[in-house]
């Protein structure tokens, strides 16, 4: 297989973990043989170590070597249960009582605490997000052993000028990622930062492929003398100054389409203490520089959950943010050691994707008293300030004013300009500039991209004309009607040929239907469920008219 192993991490591992069968010898073809040469370094490692435990054991190959050809005491699992039944099916008979297969996973060892001599992971660490990181590293501290070791293979940054390639090779594989909606993987890109706070240093490592793949050892220790392992709490990332709002540019000027997350984990605003209460917040850049600036440096402490560098609003309607992701984030962090305060304060907009009733329930000691806050982060300080039994309108009610709908007009042109009309703009130039020469029908281009500005405008400062009613597929309807007619008119006054405007009239109608439903996610006036309900109705409508459109506008190029 000539594939990469980053740009296929996820599309072709998911096929090959479907079939154990042939896993092994698919899976040695994807690493061109490093996984095999990882496990020799791995057994030749292993000396009088007589309990090992072995995570993501895939079809148990490694185990089985293990147990056979150094006699040791070993327990593998898998939350993959055909990997299991693969496994078990076929148990290598000369070697009963010393390997034992089991479903399981990093969240929940089936094995005492302080019982194993040896742990074992191989290419499982970057399916696991930061967070989940932690959770593994700590859980697998609590059940080794005082001095106890555990053994990592897995994807790493390469080193030097061969970033370059692997940006190029990440960029296609996200890609790729998108379009088959799968699991991102990880870059491990904060791993080694987790290390010694949680109580493991590294005793040796080896090396492939300038870096990027690597077999860890670690060992354990006892971080200040204590029982348990410690917890890792990000550096401070600025949130004031001209860098901070240039970061902040960055996202309203690419139309928060690209994910742009910052470490999650605990961090502080001001001095908070353990009297301190508890802000929760989604780890997208844009919304943590908000939020800590909003803040105003009062005492609280700020838990920055792993929402995959989305928003609140988009993380909860696209479940990034939900009950799992703050369960997480809590036991990761270790916050209710910070703090005495039972307050968790959650956002409002995270109502979508947070069940709080259930937060207690899936977690046996939820220590908190969670509450949705105010709307906007701006509140905040008052909210805590006054504590208010029921909240005021005000800290209740997103209302979408001007501001809010300039941002979005920004973000949102930016986000159709980039992610949806690119590809035709630059085939319509190569068309008209190369395949068939028609210089003087570049202004067809030139009036294409006018469209979409000035429909994502009419749409964005005359939204609130639509609020009698909350489909979309309406407000598409009504946005279509006044667009025509505002560049419909304009045109007229430009002179432009009758013909040319009636003909491209479908096409201005069009792109205002379309964008007015894509603009629903930035307007905050449905949900997602109404949303969902309205998506076959406008999928059939939405391919009519753009079959119409295409091809009415392409007879107002071709004769006129």
């Amino acid at each position: 297989m000539n594939y990469d192993l980053r740009i296929m991490a996820v599309t072709y591992m998911k096929k090959l973990e479907e079939e154990p069968e042939t896993y092994e010898q698919e899976f040695t073809n994807l690493t061109k043989g490093i996984n095999l040469e990882i496990n020799d370094w791995i057994i030749d490692r292993i000396n009088n170590d007589n309990s090992i435990f072995e995570i993501g054991c895939g079809p148990g190959t490694l185990a089985a070597r293990i147990a056979k050809q150094k006699g040791k005491n070993v327990i593998a699992i898998d939350k993959n249960f055909q990997m299991i039944n693969y496994a078990m099916a076929n148990y290598p008979s000369d070697i009963a009582g010393k390997l034992l297969y089991q479903i399981g996973s990093f969240n929940n060892l089936t094995v005492f605490h302080s019982s194993q001599d040896l742990v074992i992971s191989t290419f499982m660490l970057s399916e696991l997000r930061p967070l989940e990181q932690q959770i593994f590293l700590r859980n697998v501290w609590k059940i080794l052993k005082k001095g106890g070791r555990l053994i990592i293979a897995t994807e790493f940054m390469p080193l030097g000028i061969w970033k370059i390639g692997f940006s190029l090779r990440r960029w296609r594989y996200k890609k790729k990622i998108r379009r088959y909606r799968l699991k991102n993987t990880q870059l491990n890109k904060y791993f080694f930062n987790y290390l010694n706070p949680i109580g493991f240093k590294i005793t040796d490592k080896k090396t492939w492929k300038h870096n990027s793949i690597q077999v860890i050892e670690l060992v354990k220790f006892n971080n200040e003398g204590k029982e348990e392992p410690g917890y890792y709490q990000p550096k401070m990332k600025k949130y004031k100054g001209i860098l901070s709002q240039f970061r902040i540019f960055r996202c309203i000027f690419t139309g928060q389409i690209d994910r742009v997350p910052i470490e999650p984990g605990i961090y502080q605003s001001g001095n908070p203490t353990r009297k301190s209460p508890i802000i929760v917040t989604a780890n997208y850049d844009f919304t943590y520089i908000k939020v800590m600036r909003d803040l105003k440096d009062i005492d609280v402490w700020v838990l920055v959950i792993d929402t995959n560098g989305i928003n609140v609003w988009c993380a909860a309607r696209g479940n990034d943010f939900g009950n799992q992701q703050v369960l997480e984030a809590i036991e990761a962090t270790g916050v209710q050691n910070y703090t005495k305060n039972e307050l968790l304060l959650l956002p409002q907009l995270s109502a979508g994707g947070v069940s709080m009733p259930n937060l207690s329930k899936k977690s046996k000691n939820f220590p908190f008293k969670a509450k949705y806050g105010p709307i906007w982060s701006k509140y905040i300080p008052e909210y805590l300030k006054n504590k208010p039994v029921q909240k005021p309108a005000n800290m209740k009610l997103a209302k979408f004013n001007i501001f809010h709908r300039t941002r979005a007009f920004i973000t949102h042109t930016t986000f159709l300009l980039r992610k949806v009309f690119f590809y035709p703009i630059i085939a319509s130039l190569i068309i008209f500039l190369v395949v068939f020469p028609w210089f003087n029908k570049l202004y067809w281009v030139i009036d294409f991209i006018l469209w979409i500005i000035t429909s994502n405008l009419i749409i964005s400062f005359l939204f609130p004309l639509s609020n009698f009613t909350r489909k979309f597929i309406l407000k598409g309807l009504v946005f279509g009607i006044i667009t025509i007619i505002i560049l419909g008119g304009t045109f007229w006054i430009l002179q432009k040929p009758f013909a040319y405007i009636l003909l491209n009239t479908p096409m201005i109608f069009w792109i205002s239907f379309f964008s007015t439903m894509s603009f629903s996610g930035y307007s905050m006036s449905t949900s997602p469920r109404e949303i969902q309900e309205e998506y076959g109705l406008f999928t059939k409508v939405n391919k009519i008219l753009l079959v119409i459109s295409v091809i009415s506008s392409l007879i107002s190029i071709l004769l006129i």
